[in-house]
């Protein structure tokens, strides 16, 4: 796609068709500000850009216009055609440069340079992108802990072990148990994942064995647990602290030998299946107060991962901070004060809470560079809140409010989410759907 920004009528009527007879497709805007809202639409491939457009009809402008839409490749074009103005345009970021009137064969010539240095960054950024993620394993970071994080799961993973992946939320364990199985001799297998916490106790030993038909009110047909569906992978048990104990009982036994039993079948069956399983709770305590069961405990911590606390992960900060943007918008960037206050500022929900604040703070900045006014509104913190109720919708302040206080309370509970739910006064599965909503979990 092409973005075509000249406030000449029969100029960009003219250009647009003779693009689009090319086989382009082609966005035509006549001022800068529409072009800066096309851009980010759009983008698109390329722009063509006219360096003297409403409202100055000041090249000048126009050079000041380019730094806006990287990373496509810009081709200036005006009727002012001197040396000097050229080399401004290409100082400022400018691909190639067209002087007015543009002869259509050096135009073709010219657009289809730019269109195919457009389609090779796109391919050297995925193939950077998948170099990155195959080296990193998915956990970003250079970080000791992180660093030595990677070093065990790359130990760890090509084992047929159980393992237990510990950690506070918000610290990647789920992004740890894929990197188990992206890494393992099961990765052509399927990686299941299930939330034992999130589904109800009288409805999990069907979710995760299957049940047949006529088995109980509602089992309309057959259908296969996810011990199943997982045949030949992995399933991640997520949170299996707060797994019940009857359940933990059936567990145990698939661990044993990989046998389990379907609600209302009489024959057992058997599924080949690496578990890994995380939680942020303390499973020694939980197991002394005889809430978790301590032979399924000893069972599934013969191979434990930690995941470390964003504190604990001080440079990783700012590293996360900008790969999150850059997921959101190619064009935003952090001013060095906000990059700052990301480092040290504390984080109590960790990486999810970092990830939820930059997209906030990329949806709601008013201009490219993000500052520190722009992550305190994001995160509900510090003096700007009582300001932003002079722009914030009703619906806006409650949403930040409830973040903040569902944020303080998993700080004072130690992320524990029933507790958490009883002091804010909410179910648990209430605060859970909250935190889903929120970026929390």
């Amino acid at each position: 796609m092409i973005l075509l920004a000249d406030d000449e009528p029969a100029f960009q009527r003219l250009t647009a068709g003779w693009l689009r007879a090319q086989g382009h497709e082609v966005i035509a805007v006549g001022d800068g500000d529409a072009a800066r809202a096309a851009f980010a639409h759009h983008r698109p491939n390329v722009v063509l850009l006219d360096l003297a457009m409403p409202p100055h009809h000041d090249p000048q402008g126009g050079i000041a216009l380019i730094s806006t839409f990287t990373p496509a490749p810009v081709v200036v074009m005006t009727g002012h055609a001197d040396q000097a103005l050229a080399m401004q345009a290409i100082e400022a970021g400018a691909w190639d440069f067209l002087a007015k009137p543009v002869d259509p064969d050096l135009l073709k010539v010219v657009v289809a340079r730019a269109v195919e240095r457009a389609r090779l960054a796109q391919e050297l950024a995925a193939l950077r992108a998948r170099d990155e993620a195959s080296e990193d394993m998915g956990l970003i970071g250079q970080s000791p802990p992180m660093v030595a994080l990677r070093a065990l799961i790359r130990r760890v993973a090509p084992t047929s072990l159980p393992v237990m992946v510990l950690g506070p939320s918000g610290t990647g364990k789920e992004l740890v148990a894929r990197a188990v199985h992206a890494a393992s001799h099961r990765t052509k297998g399927p990686l299941v994942p299930v939330h034992c916490g999130a589904v109800p106790a009288d409805l999990l030993e069907s979710e995760l064995f299957g049940h047949l038909k006529g088995s109980f009110t509602g089992a309309h047909a057959d259908r296969a647990g996810l011990v199943e569906v997982a045949h030949g992978g992995t399933l991640f048990l997520d949170e299996i602290g707060e797994m019940p104990t009857a359940m933990q009982v059936k567990l145990l036994r698939f661990l044993a030998d990989g046998t389990y039993q379907p609600v209302g079948a009489r024959e057992m069956r058997h599924a080949d299946v690496r578990i890994v399983a995380a939680t942020h709770r303390d499973l020694s305590a939980a197991v002394a107060e005889g809430s978790f069961r301590e032979d399924l405990y000893y069972r599934l911590k013969g191979l434990v991962l930690n995941t470390p606390r964003l504190d604990e992960r001080g440079p990783d900060k700012a590293l996360l901070a900008k790969i999150f943007l850059r997921r959101v918008s190619t064009r935003s960037r952090f001013a060095p004060e906000a990059l700052a206050w990301i480092t040290q500022r504390p984080w109590p929900g960790n990486v999810r809470e970092l990830r939820a604040a930059v997209e906030c703070a990329a949806a709601l900045a008013e201009g490219s560079a993000i500052n520190v006014h722009d992550m305190t509104f994001a995160t509900g913190a510090g003096e700007p809140v009582h300001a932003l109720l002079q722009t914030q919708t009703l619906e806006e302040e409650v949403i930040a409010l409830e973040r903040k206080r569902i944020v303080e309370a998993l700080e004072r509970t130690g992320h524990n989410h029933t507790h958490s739910a009883r002091e804010l006064g909410l179910s648990r599965a209430g605060l859970l759907k909250k935190m889903d909503r929120m970026g929390l979990r």
